[in-house]
């Protein structure tokens, strides 16, 4: 069989890694030496990234040939979900990655190094279909964000970091006890408990533990935001790194909601009974509660964390609507605005950044007349602001639209809710 496009896949994952790790075993090379170096890391699966979404695409193309045994036993494969997160990944990677190589930071070596391990992490993710590998990529790429937020952070880092870890670290405990019940529930032995085969033992499996589907429901949906349990996620970007917040909230943030659709929403009945009534509350909230929060902001940083914050919360809204409907439009609004999200995300977090380099702050009320002064940055960021909130044209309106229509056959008071927010 032909496993050209498992090469590439296994090539864009370990590239950023066995780079990274060059890095930070040489920190003293030369800095020309390490930049060429660590950019070559970066445009590696920027270049493989997208050329998979485009085999994946091809119908004459079996989703077979997309799987490797990969590292550790964790195998290596693309799936109709993965292989658009994993090409947009590697865009916001390469992206936060020339970021980076523009920055004058102590320890820049180590700096540069810790960002292509949270990219590799992040792009491992998104291309293993091994449950285990699955949480060991997404802890892979988290360690280094706390590092890299406590050491190179802004203003407030060390209580944002620590915030982080706290909450992270709980819901990352949660989730891994949630797997590993559904891996011991599912009859499938841990070496090979892939998502398909763990999803067709649970679903032959006699009984569930009740509390299976709420570990990962609440513990994957910490990660990715789910309120009450989002608290950590704005002051993190915030204090953290431009490169670190882009890649963080743009990508590294779909690994709880990419986790509850293919192990949650297939298997565990997350939508049903008093479980997914908790599901579409949180779910609301994150709609409304933190898009008031968002007004209330006056740091330009702030307002976008909290505005990614309260885009989780549609996406939330198209996975519970596919579950409670059976109908897939819900899911594949949710995927599309994904996708957008990650990619119109980092662009803000990018461009406010630049905002900040030419007022010297990021106070809403200081940056009067900027615009006039740097007109194509004005352009760039007016732009990137109404792709976020899903202007016609733009990838989030799509998404956005799509989820509305899913939700088109439940109670006229959930429409109404919900497009109060558009």
């Amino acid at each position: 069989m032909d496993t050209f496009p498992a090469t590439l896949l296994a090539l864009a994952i370990t590239a950023p890694i066995l780079v990274g790790l060059i890095l930070l075993a040489g920190r003293d090379l030369p800095r020309s030496f390490a930049s060429g170096f660590a950019f070559g890391g970066f445009a590696i699966p920027a270049v493989l990234g997208p050329w998979l979404l485009v085999l994946w695409s091809n119908p004459t193309t079996a989703p077979q040939q997309f799987q490797s045994e990969g590292f550790w036993g964790f195998g290596f494969a693309l799936n109709g979900l993965g292989a658009p997160l994993l090409a947009m990944t590697s865009l916001v990677g390469l992206a936060a990655g020339i970021k980076a190589l523009t920055q004058e930071v102590e320890g820049r070596n180590t700096y540069l190094g810790l960002i292509l391990f949270m990219l590799g992490g992040t792009l491992g993710v998104f291309g293993t279909n091994h449950l285990v590998g699955f949480y060991f990529f997404h802890e892979f790429a988290l360690i280094p964000t706390f590092i890299l937020t406590l050491f190179w952070g802004g203003e407030g880092r060390r209580p944002a970091a620590m915030q982080m870890a706290i909450y992270l670290t709980a819901g990352a405990m949660a989730s891994l006890a949630g797997i590993l019940i559904a891996i011991d529930a599912s009859g499938v032995d841990y070496g090979v408990a892939t998502f398909e085969s763990v999803a067709h033992g649970l679903q032959n499996a006699k009984s569930i533990p009740a509390a299976t589907g709420a570990l990962v429901l609440f513990g994957l949906g910490t990660l990715a935001s789910l309120f009450p349990f989002h608290s950590w996620a704005a002051p993190g970007y915030s204090a953290a790194p431009t490169p670190v917040s882009m890649l963080h909230a743009g990508a590294l943030k779909k690994f709880g909601l990419y986790g509850i659709i293919l192990l949650g929403l297939s298997s565990l009945d997350i939508t049903g009974g008093s479980l997914g009534t908790w599901f579409l509350w949180f779910a609301v909230a994150n709609v409304l509660l933190v898009g008031l929060i968002c007004l209330a902001q006056r740091d330009l940083k702030q307002l976008l964390s909290w505005s990614s914050v309260a885009h989780m919360g549609p996406i939330f809204l198209g996975i519970w609507v596919c579950g409670v409907s059976g109908k897939a439009d819900g899911l594949d609004a949710a995927a599309f605005l994904m996708v957008a999200h990650g990619l119109s995300c980092a662009a803000l977090f990018l461009l406010a950044n630049a905002v900040r380099a030419r007022a010297g702050t990021y106070r809403l009320d200081e940056l009067g007349g900027l615009a006039a002064r740097t007109p194509i940055l004005a352009a760039l960021f007016v732009a990137a602001t109404m792709a976020s909130i899903g202007l016609p044209g733009f990838g989030n309106f799509w998404g956005e639209v799509g989820v509305f229509l899913a939700l088109r056959a439940q109670p006229l008071w959930l429409q109404a809710l919900v497009a109060s927010t558009v």
